[in-house]
């Protein structure tokens, strides 16, 4: 009886029911992962983690401030107004080009987010959350099923470490987006989970389409490497054949997220941004032109995951950090083929391969293909975060075992990554996190400008002053600098002509000057930053070329000939009714109540 039973069949076998197995290979999964964490060093670890988590949270005090942000943001999140106030920015030029930018994807989600907690920077940093929360958690799972969880557990904390990579996260961005998709794309491929892979990519094209390329060249490569093995070549035949036969609808899904309407014009070749003073380097608007030496760029953005600009390592270190990493790098090779294993995954060397394509590719092709230096900071700041731990473990382990005194090697070395990192960039706790613009930066103005104006209110003002102005003021702002962008031809146009007009109202001669100009532009409010009034001030007024030459003409005149001089000292309704708002930093012109004033004035003076 006792060897019938014994010999009886696992209710898995050949005629089980599917439910049942997926139900019991789930169970022993949970009940595998629960041992494996409760050893004794995997506990150590993740406490380690824990405690580091907690100060990376403290070292971010701005998160979850609902009046911080960064500065992309007041490019990217103000859309978002439109859960509240629908159509506030309707046919608004900036507006439907900066939601240009908001891929369909990463539009939703946080379009949802912002109608559940009631604001868009608050939206903002959950959604940051989510795309930390995913990126920690797929790096982890990745990270374990190639090496064990003593790596991955070095793998997040690297992660949380690098600040260059949290401030890509920082607002809730739809570049934030990339450590996630690298993180889940990994995992799917360390676990042969092509169907992961593929639903990945697509969810990837719309909401990020540049690292989605990374990943889809570096999952092409992976599967050309398996199908040529004459080993492997039964197993990648069919996710190959599937790949190139969704291929078509991958560039499809690309192009609709990133093509321009003809109204804004598409993105600017190479040799048209040499021809363009806006890209040109160091002066312009976004100084990308000329290139700078790859070899430049690989040593300044290529080492970012162990030399933070935050920290300063010492002179000895900044100069031996990369021969140290290249070392390492050799060190993991030659001890692997000692070994006779492989220190580095087929995956990570397709993506480091595919990395290393993609940047030279974007050379050739910018800005078609984004910015090259795009494609080498964050990516290979993720690989190495990656790779490395799993590397180390691998060359350096005696088994897969978590016991320390029998795998002492394996956690030795991963130990000496831990202080090779530490050696070139501290704690990593350093920086703002690139929380780097707050509600009242400058002054009080935008607050009142959301209180106290018309909802289809435009306001106008130095562009650089009222960056603020859509995002913290609520309403549409007719030029600002971090809308300056150059690289659509036919926005680019409009855009400069709209800051000219700006210009002109900050610096106009008299208030009837001011007054015609911004009654013929339909301006309702124009907001003034005194301390450019400053006769020093005046004297180094300048601007992005090439509207340079215009701004310090206007800023030429006598420090008394200028609007701004004629405004009372103090808010006085009485006397001056066009003026509502003055503080220290700023002061309002409203443009209706100045036109009925000079009308007054008139009937008065007849």
């Amino acid at each position: 009886m006792q060897a019938a039973k014994q010999s009886q069949p696992s209710p898995c076998g050949s005629h089980s029911q599917p439910s049942l197995c997926a139900q019991e290979e789930s169970s022993q999964q949970n009940v595998s992962f629960v041992q494996e964490f409760c050893k004794p060093a995997n506990l150590f670890c993740a406490i380690l983690l824990g405690v580091y988590a907690y100060f990376f949270v403290q070292s971010l005090p701005h998160w979850f401030h609902p009046g911080w942000t960064t500065d992309d943001a007041l490019q990217q999140t103000f859309a978002f107004h439109d859960v509240n106030y629908p159509g506030l920015f309707e046919g608004d030029l900036i507006a439907e080009v900066m939601k240009g930018y908001l891929a369909p994807l990463h539009y939703w989600i946080t379009y949802g987010i912002t109608a559940l907690v009631g604001h868009p920077i608050m939206a903002a940093h959950w959604v940051m959350l989510l795309q930390l929360v995913l990126a920690c958690g797929f790096v982890f799972a990745g990270v374990r099923a190639l090496a064990g969880m003593p790596a991955a557990f070095v793998s997040v904390a690297w992660l949380l470490h690098t600040r260059q990579i949290v401030q890509r996260l920082t607002a809730g961005l739809p570049r934030g987006w990339a450590a996630p998709i690298f993180g889940v794309f990994l995992y799917f491929v360390v676990k042969k989970n092509h169907t992961g892979v593929l639903l990945t990519l697509l969810a990837g094209c719309l909401l990020h389409p540049p690292a989605t390329m990374l990943a889809a060249v570096t999952y092409g490569i992976y599967l050309l490497v398996g199908f040529a093995r004459p080993s492997t070549r039964a197993d990648f035949r069919r996710p190959l054949r599937t790949l190139l036969f969704l291929a078509p609808l991958y560039l499809g899904v690309t192009y609709y997220v990133v093509h321009r309407p003809d109204s804004v014009g598409q993105m600017v070749t190479y040799e048209e941004a040499m021809e363009m003073p806006q890209l040109q380097y160091p002066d312009g608007r976004f100084p990308f032109v000329p290139h700078r030496p790859a070899s430049w760029e690989l040593r300044t953005y290529g080492f970012q995951a162990f030399i933070a600009r935050f920290y300063n390592p010492g002179r000895w270190v900044k100069q031996n950090m990369r021969p140290m990493i290249g070392g390492l790098f050799l060190l993991l090779l030659v001890v692997g083929a000692v070994r006779k294993r492989s220190p580095f995954p087929l995956p990570l060397v397709c993506f480091f391969f595919s990395i290393v394509t993609i940047y030279f590719l974007s050379r050739e092709l910018a800005f078609l293909l984004y910015v090259p230096n795009r494609h080498l900071q964050f990516p290979l700041a993720f690989f190495f975060v990656f790779a490395f731990p799993v590397a180390v473990w691998k060359a350096f382990s005696s088994d897969n075992t978590t016991n320390i005194k029998r795998n002492w090697k394996g956690f030795a070395a991963l130990v000496a990554l831990c202080g090779l990192v530490v050696l070139g960039s501290g704690t990593g706790l350093y920086g703002d996190g690139n929380f780097n613009y707050s509600s009242t930066k400058k002054g009080h103005v935008f607050s009142w400008i959301a209180k106290h104006t018309p909802l289809d209110s435009l306001i106008a003002g130095h562009p650089t002053f009222i960056d603020g102005v859509m995002l913290f003021g609520e309403r549409r702002g007719f030029a600002t600098t971090e809308t300056y962008h150059p690289f659509y031809a036919r926005y680019m146009n409009a855009i400069e002509e709209r800051l000219k007009i700006s210009f002109d109202l900050h610096y106009a001669r008299d208030l009837k000057e001011l007054l015609g100009v911004a009654e013929k532009h339909s301006i309702d409010y124009v907001v003034f930053e005194r301390k450019r009034f400053y006769p020093k001030m005046l004297q180094e007024e300048d601007y992005f070329p090439p509207l340079g030459t215009y701004v310090r003409g206007l800023a030429s005149r006598p420090f008394m000939e200028y609007a701004y001089r004629e405004l009372p000292a103090e808010v006085d309704l009485e006397i001056a009714p066009y003026m509502p708002f003055k503080d220290s930093r700023a002061a309002i012109v409203d443009v209706a109540k100045l036109r009925e004033f000079f009308k007054q004035n008139d009937k008065e003076n007849v």
